[in-house]
């Protein structure tokens, strides 16, 4: 009986270092509620894999009031059910919207280097 062999030799699982973007959570934050539209005490809601201790990319975030995180938080999948949410299409949404009128507008060029549209060409 043969071995089983991998398609591609090498480790399955690539660790990926998540992008921290303190622009990005700036703009995502001045954003309503996606759930409730509330404007207020609004923040960036992480929605990649967790770990403990440990966050998603800042680029897949969407704004969440406290109440509304919390719940996404303690069941994504039902959160988003529950609130009729595409999730990866409101991220896309929020990274298009970023790259096209705040980065393109960015005198300074600060996020150079973890711009979504900087990161998706390099791919």
């Amino acid at each position: 009986m043969t071995e089983p062999s991998q398609i591609q030799p090498g480790p399955i699982y690539q660790k990926e270092v998540p992008v921290r973007d303190p622009e990005y959570r700036r703009f995502i934050k001045r954003l309503p509620c996606v759930a409730c539209l509330r404007t207020w005490m609004v923040d960036p809601a992480h929605t990649g894999p967790h770990a403990l201790g440990t966050k998603g990319c800042d680029l897949k975030t969407i704004p969440l009031c406290r109440k509304c995180h919390r719940e996404f938080d303690a069941a994504p999948q039902a959160f988003a059910d529950k609130h009729k949410l595409d999730i990866p299409a409101l991220i896309q949404m929020f990274n298009s919207f970023y790259q096209t009128n705040i980065c393109a507008k960015c005198p300074r060029m600060a996020c150079a280097k973890q711009c979504p549209s900087r990161i998706e060409r390099a791919a």
